[in-house]
């Protein structure tokens, strides 16, 4: 990935990006780039209002937009890609919440623990991972 991609790429989080927990808004300084190679990075964001972190994958897509590209078909298909992805991000957002790691904690404390134990959800009855 070149430098102008990486800014870009940057550019863009600060501008969009709000934290889950407090939307806040993140600043360069909130941002630390764990991982980058070939047109991926993995970034670690530190909302500095209520301190949460979230880690973010990011990429960078190359579009031809040549005009032989640019047909009304096309361009619908594009779209409808796009919303797509977008609803799929959103669905896919999660938050660990202070109280899930604290009785994590207290489960991982346990003198017997089943494996189990850690992936039924009790109060929706389900497994955790499925």
């Amino acid at each position: 990935m070149n430098y102008q991609s990486l800014k870009w790429m940057i550019e863009s989080i600060i501008n969009s990006y709000r934290c889950p927990e407090c939307a806040t808004a993140v600043n360069e300084s909130s941002i630390d780039i764990i991982w980058a190679a070939w047109s991926t990075i993995n970034i670690d964001i530190e909302c500095y209002n209520c301190r949460k972190h979230s880690m973010v994958k990011t990429e960078v897509l190359s579009l031809d937009l040549t005009n032989k590209w640019l047909s009304p078909e096309n361009i619908e298909k594009l779209k409808s890609s796009l919303i797509n992805l977008n609803s799929n991000i959103i669905t896919k957002q999660t938050s660990i919440k202070d109280n899930e790691i604290i009785e994590l904690n207290k489960d991982l404390k346990k003198k017997s623990l089943n494996v189990s134990e850690l992936l039924w959800d009790d109060n929706n009855s389900n497994w955790l991972l499925s």
